[in-house]
């Protein structure tokens, strides 16, 4: 016997998916059950069973239009399904499932040690291969042998997008999802996308832009943040609101570099720092140094029209005080001292 596996058993006779769930058990196997369509499309999603045992006849659609659904979806497009036909089921259905994408079909009566055989064989290319090599982040995933890219437009959906992207844009994601949450610079970019090479000023910032808008299907579970001064991070996005108004300079500043999150996600650090194994600097919270640098701009501006004021108010008060001055000591001299 073959190495344990989790197995989703789709069958609508409670009956039969108890015997079947019984003996999977028993020969070390994980055994799920699902009784409808609807059911097993969210047990895939959720468990991520390695075969279907499944039938053509479901009570709320057919068990094609699941094989099909399989298919489609990226994640599962690899997925080994057995068809378990009835016993007075002719040969085109079994040819109908096998078109539609059945790794198998097995007839009733069959023996339960006929079908732990072809489990084990459905099996076999999956543990040669060790599935296709894969990269993801959040909601998309990435298919580095297929040089293809999907991604679920939110985190609860099951449904996926092919995202559509040019050599170079795929380079640069790739680049990014293999380092999340690191701030990459634009050397670290050229050295790494464009192999080093010397590039006009620009590039960088066009193919980034390019990248951005074909993630915008994603946008609500993936963002690539600028961090001024310092690069690209590809990260989740952030809810952070700005600072009041009317804080100071000192918390402003302060809250943007440690302002705390009730969602902590994990810290951006820089690509040699990653490399090199260092812990990586507190967290800095690219949305607040963005509103913190605007408000200490304001109140700057502020800060330099007050100034403004205050040197016209005290000029205006020290040209009273002359004036005052100037007028007592000319009113003595027109003063009659007593006596004279």
């Amino acid at each position: 016997m073959g190495a344990e596996a989790k197995v989703l058993i789709v069958e609508a006779d409670t009956s039969e998916a108890e015997i079947l769930w019984r003996e999977l058990r028993q020969a070390g196997h994980e055994p799920l059950v699902a009784f409808s369509v609807e059911r097993a499309t969210l047990l895939i999603a959720q468990e991520c069973p390695r075969v279907i045992l499944m039938r053509p006849k479901l009570p709320d659609g057919s068990g094609m239009s699941l094989i099909n659904g399989i298919r489609a979806q990226a994640a599962t497009s690899r997925l080994p399904i057995i068809v378990l036909g009835d016993e007075a089921a002719g040969e085109d259905e079994c040819i109908r499932a096998l078109e539609k994408g059945a790794d198998a079909y097995v007839k009733k009566p069959y023996g339960i040690r006929e079908l732990l055989a072809r489990i084990q064989v459905v099996l076999r290319p999956v543990e040669y291969r060790q599935m296709r090599r894969r990269v993801s982040f959040e909601t998309l995933s990435m298919d580095l042998d297929a040089r293809r890219v999907w991604g679920r437009t939110g985190p609860g959906s099951v449904d996926e997008v092919e995202l559509k992207l040019v050599p170079t844009c795929y380079r640069l994601l790739r680049f990014f999802v293999e380092n999340p949450y690191t701030v990459l610079s634009r050397k670290d970019i050229v050295n790494n996308v464009w192999f080093g090479k010397a590039l006009s000023g620009g590039i960088i910032d066009i193919y980034i832009n390019q990248l951005r808008d074909a993630l915008k299907p994603l946008q609500a579970s993936i963002t690539i943040r600028t961090v001024r001064g310092v690069g690209f991070c590809l990260s989740k996005p952030t809810g952070a609101a700005a600072e009041d108004a009317g804080a100071e300079i000192a918390d402003v500043a302060d809250d943007a570099v440690r302002g705390a999150r009730t969602d902590p996600e994990p810290p951006v650090q820089t690509l040699h720092g990653a490399r090199a194994g260092k812990q990586p600097d507190p967290p800095v919270l690219i949305s607040n140094l963005d509103a913190a640098i605007e408000k200490i701009h304001q109140l700057q501006s502020l800060l330099r029209r007050k100034s403004r004021e205050n040197e016209l108010l005290r000029n205006a008060i020290e040209a009273e005080q002359l004036a005052s001055q100037g007028s007592a000591t000319v009113r003595p001299k027109n003063r009659k001292l007593p006596g004279h």
